[in-house]
């Protein structure tokens, strides 16, 4: 083992050591899920929907699997649960809950909404100032909840037309969203220097050199992960589909030092078959991966507040705070990194887009197949200068 391996693993052999920051996340993890879920019973009552408790009692096992206290209405948990991917259900949900706390007031519900109720809303949503893909993603998830119910109760979806041709989102929200950058050399060298554990430190690097989505990151199990063929499959949790990508070289090396050499004995649990577990060996949560990268920047030197991004008056009401701020360094921003590797590296537009998998069907509108495209990557990119290493 080389001395950069040894040292990488050396946290792994302690067998006595106390309870890690993951752990104490799981704990907390499922403390607050069991408040919030006393505090949802106990609100049942005083819900608008007849069918919400029903309907939420019929879905709890996909809701603990999505991590989502739901919008208080049965339809919207129908539509959360059957239609949306994970990563995609927890967005809407955030936007339906603000929906229905607006409609709820005037003892209204999915099933007896009008446009004015809709248009209503937005009006209010545009008082607070809010960026157009905010507005948009309101929009989205209003339609889809009600498109679901108009199919499955009324003979026209009247209504779902209405909101798409009438709710223009650049009429409710400004251009003047936050741009995340890409990290330097400089940064990069820096972050990658203070992640000092294995597992963190390749959560970071799979990030880096395959650019998933933050969650599919998270997501991702030892099946996946094709060492033979040096490949890896990746989730889109956008669009609930998967997609292969080529392991650099600086990957295959790390993968096969960590699932041969070091993954078992990081887990103190039950293995679950996830590349990153917990040391529990449950599914890595978001908010420890967050962390995780927030908490190298700092000692990195690196991290800073780049904006204030302005509360609604829910969210102020929760936080106790008029603005969320918004840090130099985070999870997206390293998929915004890889995205500029590798254009440096001179992988053509063709491919980047299936390595963002951005592209819906990369042979239908480049005319270039997948399996091209891992070829290109494979050649061109190699991911980060090894002495960073």
């Amino acid at each position: 083992m080389s001395d950069k391996n040894r040292k990488l693993t050396d946290f792994a052999r302690e067998q006595d050591e106390v309870e890690s920051e993951d752990q104490r996340d799981e704990n907390r993890c499922e403390t607050d899920s069991k408040k919030e879920s006393r505090q949802l019973t106990d609100r049942d009552s005083d819900v608008i929907c007849d069918r919400y408790t029903e309907i939420k009692r019929e879905y709890e096992n996909r809701l603990n699997e999505i991590g989502i206290s739901p919008a208080e209405c049965g339809y919207c948990v129908e539509y959360l649960c059957n239609e949306l991917t994970v990563g995609t259900a927890s967005t809407y949900n955030s936007a339906l809950r603000l929906f229905l706390n607006f409609i709820h007031q005037d003892n209204i519900c999915i099933y007896n909404l009008e446009f004015t109720h809709v248009r209503d809303y937005f009006e209010f949503r545009r008082k607070q100032g809010l960026s157009r893909s905010t507005v948009g993603i309101d929009k989205a998830a209003i339609v889809g909840v009600v498109s679901r119910y108009e199919a499955e109760n009324r003979d026209m979806p009247a209504l779902t037309w209405k909101i798409k041709q009438n709710i223009d989102p650049s009429q409710y929200g400004h251009d003047k969203t936050f741009e995340r950058e890409k990290l330097s050399d400089k940064e990069l060298h820096a972050l990658l220097e203070k992640l000092d554990d294995f597992r963190n430190k390749l959560l970071v690097l799979t990030a880096i050199e395959l650019g998933p989505r933050s969650e599919a990151i998270t997501l991702i199990k030892t099946i996946d992960v094709n060492l033979e063929k040096k490949t890896i499959l990746l989730k889109n949790t956008k669009y609930n589909r998967e997609y292969e990508m080529p392991l650099t070289d600086n990957l295959f090396s790390l993968y096969n030092h960590w699932m041969n050499d070091v993954r078992s004995s990081y887990i103190n649990g039950s293995d679950q078959g996830y590349l990153f577990p917990s040391r529990k060996g449950n599914k890595l949560s978001m908010k420890r991966f967050r962390d995780i990268v927030d908490d190298a920047a700092k000692r990195a030197g690196i991290q800073k507040e780049v904006a204030k991004i302005p509360n609604t008056g829910s969210q102020k009401e929760a936080f106790s705070k008029d603005y969320r701020s918004k840090k130099r360094v985070d999870v997206h921003v390293l998929r915004h990194t890889f995205s500029w590797l590798m254009k440096q590296s001179g992988v053509s537009k063709e491919a980047r887009k299936h390595a963002m998998d951005h592209a819906l069907d990369v042979t239908d509108r480049y005319g270039s197949d997948k399996e091209a495209c891992i070829k290109e990557i494979r050649e061109k990119f190699s991911g980060v200068d090894s002495e960073m290493l």
